[in-house]
């Protein structure tokens, strides 16, 4: 390449005008976009270019679900692991803002820890109903 103020090796103008460097435009060229993808604002300055996309805001709304779910399989269910979910979804909170692909992942496993908590709480629970019915059973029904 011939540098910033040359054209590029092979290029010909569709249009015929003749190209000057970067910003300060060719015979004929309003300011505006030239063909390299610059834009110019006429005068020699060479702008900043074409505005970027950002996309949708990160959303807090995934890790303070999560937090308080973990929070209530904590205290009904005397999940040790919700302790876990909790902590993990209150580090996604944190990071949602500055680095929102490692909330993500965060909340994700404050999810499955919740998922995990919740079974084995329903299973501690089913277990405890299961032993008291044996024993309410068993004292009542032999002598």
């Amino acid at each position: 390449m011939s540098g910033y103020g040359g054209q590029p090796p092979g290029w010909n103008d569709p249009y015929g005008q003749q190209q000057g460097p970067y910003g300060q435009g060719g015979a004929g060229q309003q300011p505006g976009w030239d063909p390299h993808g610059q834009y110019n604002q006429g005068g020699g300055s060479y702008g900043y270019g074409p505005p970027g996309v950002y996309g949708p805001p990160a959303s807090e709304g995934s890790a303070i679900g999560a937090l308080v779910a973990n929070i209530i399989v904590t205290l009904f269910c005397c999940g040790v692991f919700g302790i876990a979910g909790i902590i993990t979804s209150a580090m996604a909170m944190s990071k949602v803002k500055t680095d929102p692909a490692a909330a993500r992942k965060l909340t994700t496993w404050s999810w499955v820890i919740f998922g995990v908590s919740l079974v084995i709480g329903l299973i501690i629970i089913v277990v405890y109903v299961a032993v008291i019915i044996s024993q309410a059973d068993s004292s009542t029904g032999s002598i």
